[in-house]
This record gives structure tokens, sequence and C-alpha cells, in this order.
């Protein structure tokens, strides 16, 4: 799930804003409460100072509440991100050992089908000696030559399978 991190911040930072200014409204009920307790003598100022306080303590809990909210905004588009960041790296990882094995496996295939030609070519030769032995002289110097190429394209086989292997890991 992809998240706009400075999407997220910002709306947190405006939901701060609006808790800043329920502060504000909170110091000036504080201030009017002051005045009034200082101004007015009346039976009914101890009713209205409650009925203050009772606003002031409403407007406290609204300005927490908010204040929690914008620190889970931050902290969950936070957690997001580093999700999406970790779920990003691991597709790179997968992406990048598919790669290796797809090149692994193609060098593999190439190093085996190599083999296959040259012991074809071997065993054609073979063949043609089996009809015919006398032609042995002519062919026994490309014999050589195929054997060790042979032997040379086994290891390089093996090798190629080995890569193979560990990059399957």
């Amino acid at each position: 799930m992809a998240i706009n991190v400075s999407a997220a911040n910002y709306q947190a930072a405006q939901l701060r804003g609006y808790a800043d200014r329920l502060q504000q409204a909170a110091n000036e009920l504080n201030s009017y409460k002051t005045s009034l307790a200082a101004s007015w003598q009346g039976s009914e100022v101890p009713y209205m100072l409650q009925g203050v306080d009772k606003t002031i303590a409403q407007i406290d809990a609204a300005m927490r509440e908010l204040r929690n909210i914008a620190n889970d905004v931050d902290h969950t588009a936070a957690a997001i991100k580093r999700e999406d960041d970790a779920a990003a790296a691991a597709a790179r990882a997968r992406a990048e050992r598919e790669q290796r094995i797809a090149a692994a496996q193609k060098a593999y295939n190439s190093a085996c089908d190599d083999l296959a030609e040259l012991t074809k070519r071997y065993e054609a030769i073979r063949d043609k000696l089996k009809k015919t032995p006398g032609l042995y002289e002519k062919y026994k110097n490309e014999l050589k030559k195929l054997e060790a190429d042979i032997k040379q394209a086994e290891k390089k086989c093996d090798a190629c399978k080995n890569a193979l292997n560990a990059a399957r890991g």
C-alpha cells in the first residue's frame, strides 16, 4: 500500500494547528473566567465559572484527542512507508535473484548444448571408424582434440550446474 508521507504529515500538522486554536480558545476562556470572577459578584457566578471550567475541560479533551490522532497519523504513515520500502526492497531482491538464475540457466544450457554437439561429432566419427577402421589415422588427431574439448565442455557444464544451483540458493 503506497502512502504519501508528506500528505499524511501535512494532515497531522493541520490537526495540531486545530489543537493550537483550541488551546487559544481555552486560554481566552480562562481569561474570561478570571475577569468574570474578579468583576462580578452574584449568586450565579459560581455556576457560570463551573460552566466555563466544564467547557475548558471539554476543549482540553478535544485538544488531547487531536494531538493523539496527529501522532497516530505520523506513526502510521511512517510504519506504512517502512513496510512499502521493505516490500520494494524484497521485490528488487527477488527480481535480481530471478535474473541471476536465468543467466545461470542460460549459461548451463549453452554449456550442455556445446557438450552435446561435441559428443555428437565425436560419435559420428566413431561410427565412421566402426564402418571403415582404415580411416583411423585420418581422424586420430581430430578425435584427440574432440576428447580434450569434451573434457573441457564437461568441466564447464559441471561448473555452470554448480553456479545454477548456487543461484537457486
